[in-house]
């Protein structure tokens, strides 16, 4: 009944079966009186005797472990480095491991599935105690799958430091799987995996023009293509850099267009002009900068070194035919409280120091955001 129950036990007579209340215990022994040994010689004379457990796949709710009697056998063979083996039972054991071949696959669906703490938790509701390190342990010695030839690749940037520094993956389009990752996004390094890839024929990737470079110059065969998330979000973008770049020729709320709690009547809205703002001297200076250094004959990553820049901002300001165009694309998004900052200025001079009070003054007025931003 056992081994039908348990057919990878039929190379082992089951001696006895012990149930605890929180396992089932089989003890057991190997059938075959010769073991063999890695040098494929058989042998009968038994060196010793040891007691192996070895943890199955849970039965009835209950944990399972096979505790075998293991013997030692000498090698006849004089060639042979080995002057002992012990014996293992193909399908049932490996060498110095704890759990069943068929219970180990288990785990280790359970770990891809859930990873750590919670694939620990689901595994002890079935049965079976292991570790959330373990179950880890188990997925990282998985071998990597074969990737085979990638027709359509997928290049995007991510951030190991917002603002600081990123890096690029690339992704198989057919399984949408990692393929790798890399430090830098610039166009030389996608240019040199790709001449070792020519079976490339569509490359997936967002518009930035190190990417665009890098693809034309190592996969000119392939077709570059851009993917929906990145068309909708460049459609945004374009979207707000035209806004911001006629934002001066808005026209101006009226004088009575907007009043106070106490039908106090605020004043039209001033709205900064953007060279007064930190940032946008920054970006005029630096794209003259950029422009000046270029027009003597350095090349952009000299630029970058000079005036300490990233290369790809180097290249979004010689790029750019004037400082305008750099900062309508920084200016893309306005901030929530802006159409309520004249009002708050009023009130701020007027003598309302209070946050609090000022907040729920625009909230009257429709403001949708939160008290922190106010």
């Amino acid at each position: 009944m056992l081994l039908e129950l348990f057919p990878y036990l039929s190379a082992l007579l089951i001696e006895e079966v012990e149930r605890r209340p929180d396992q089932v215990v089989l003890r057991t022994r190997v059938r075959a009186a010769t073991g063999s040994c890695r040098c494929g010689q058989s042998s009968a004379r038994v060196h010793g005797r040891y007691v192996r457990r070895l943890r199955d796949v849970a039965g009835g709710g209950l944990g399972v472990v096979i505790e075998l009697c293991v013997r030692r056998f000498r090698c006849e063979n004089p060639a042979c480095t080995a002057v002992t083996f012990a014996e293992q039972i193909s399908g049932l054991t490996t060498p110095h491991s704890r759990h069943t071949p068929l219970l180990r696959e288990v785990l280790t669906q359970i770990g891809l599935a859930l990873a750590g703490r919670a694939g620990a938790r689901l595994a002890s509701a079935v049965g079976l105690t292991i570790s959330k390190d373990s179950l880890l342990r188990l997925v990282r010695a998985l071998p990597e799958p074969g990737i085979g030839k990638v027709e359509i690749l997928g290049v995007d940037d991510f951030a190991f430091r917002r603002g600081r520094h990123y890096g690029t993956v690339l992704i198989v389009m057919a399984s949408h799987r990692p393929l790798l990752l890399y430090d830098g996004r610039e166009g030389e390094d996608l240019a040199a995996w790709l001449r070792d890839h020519p079976e490339v024929k569509v490359i997936c990737r967002d518009r930035s023009s190190g990417y665009a470079e890098g693809a034309r110059v190592g996969a000119p065969q392939a077709e570059q293509v851009a993917d929906r998330y990145h068309l909708w979000a460049n459609l945004g973008q374009a979207v707000e850099k035209t806004v911001n770049a006629h934002r001066s020729r808005l026209a101006e709320p009226s004088p009575g267009s907007a009043s106070g709690p106490d039908h106090m009547e605020v004043e039209p809205e001033v709205v900064q002009p953007a060279k007064d703002m930190k940032i946008v001297i920054r970006l005029r200076e630096q794209h003259a900068a950029a422009h000046e250094l270029w027009q003597q004959g350095m090349s952009k990553a000299a630029i970058g070194r000079k005036l300490g820049l990233h290369q790809a901002t180097v290249r979004k300001l010689v790029n750019a035919p004037s400082a305008d165009d750099v900062v309508a694309r920084s200016l893309q998004r306005a901030h929530v409280v802006d159409p309520y900052v004249g009002y708050v200025h009023q009130r701020w001079n007027e003598g309302v120091r209070n946050a609090a009070q000022l907040y729920r003054e625009i909230q009257q007025l429709g403001y949708p955001g939160g008290e922190l931003a106010v």
